[in-house]
């Protein structure tokens, strides 16, 4: 399993903790190791390959689910692609004056150069600043190279607050949700049938028994998402997906989240 994306990256105990979760449903032992970070690019190749890794958590396209094997169980119940935005907090002015996709465009956005979310907003016709490193959106975002940094609304709080001493006037605006259908799924090698099968049988166990919503109403970096009521008063932006596979039953609320209504 890849490491952390930083020292900052406040939402990687939490795939983790789903994955010990799943084999905990299916009673069987789990030996996790972590390798050096790396890119999400590189991740998924060495995925590929065999290497360094077997198991890697990812948003998905269908570039992805027809050279991977996944488990297809949105691990955040499509929360991600409920995008708030991080930001400097000289830019929540400007933010709160957002209410439309065109007013959006008019904005630079930091994102990451491997991420599908990118591809995702520049369909949609906005302005996007692509980078391949983590960390390195956040300091653009707080020195205003880019207006901010769309971020899942599962992730930015966390975040920002692990950033707290570097970056005191870092922010999360959230207000203004972008939003497009993106599941997050755990990626693993085709060949790795076994692995593919207990993670998927330990996960539908955790939703069935109601452990699966319990986790994320616990863990740190999710707890604050509930009651999901709190974010009626918030405008969402809705834009199309056009890489996820059309047969992602998104509306099945076993698996997704609706926050639009």
């Amino acid at each position: 399993m890849r490491g952390p994306q930083s020292e900052f990256d406040s939402t990687h105990d939490y795939y983790v903790g789903l994955l010990e979760l799943a084999y905990k449903k299916i009673n069987k032992p789990l030996t996790i190791k972590l390798s050096p970070y790396m890119v999400q690019q590189r991740a998924l190749n060495e995925l590929k390959a065999g290497r360094l890794i077997d198991i890697y958590w990812a948003g998905t396209d269908s570039e992805r689910e027809s050279s991977l094997g996944f488990v297809p169980i949105p691990l955040v119940k499509g929360l991600l692609g409920y995008r708030v935005f991080t930001a400097h907090q000289s830019a929540a002015a400007s933010l709160a004056q957002i209410s439309t996709l065109d007013q959006l465009k008019t904005h630079r956005l930091c994102q990451g150069a491997h991420w599908p979310d990118t591809d995702i907003m520049i369909a949609a016709g906005l302005n996007v600043m692509p980078n391949a490193i983590y960390e390195n959106m956040f300091k653009q975002a707080y020195s205003g190279r880019c207006f901010a940094f769309p971020r899942g609304i599962n992730e930015a709080h966390s975040e920002v607050l692990s950033r707290k001493k570097s970056m005191p006037e870092l922010i999360v605006y959230d207000k203004v949700i972008l939003h497009y259908p993106f599941p997050m799924y755990f990626f693993i090698k085709k060949s790795n049938e076994t692995l593919i099968t207990d993670v998927t049988n330990g996960l539908n166990k955790a939703i069935e028994d109601g452990s699966f919503d319990e986790y994320m109403k616990s863990h740190e970096s999710t707890k604050h998402l509930f009651p999901l009521s709190k974010w009626k008063l918030s405008t969402v932006i809705s834009i199309d997906n056009p890489f996820l596979d059309p047969k992602r039953d998104i509306k099945n609320p076993k698996y997704w989240v609706d926050l639009s209504h």
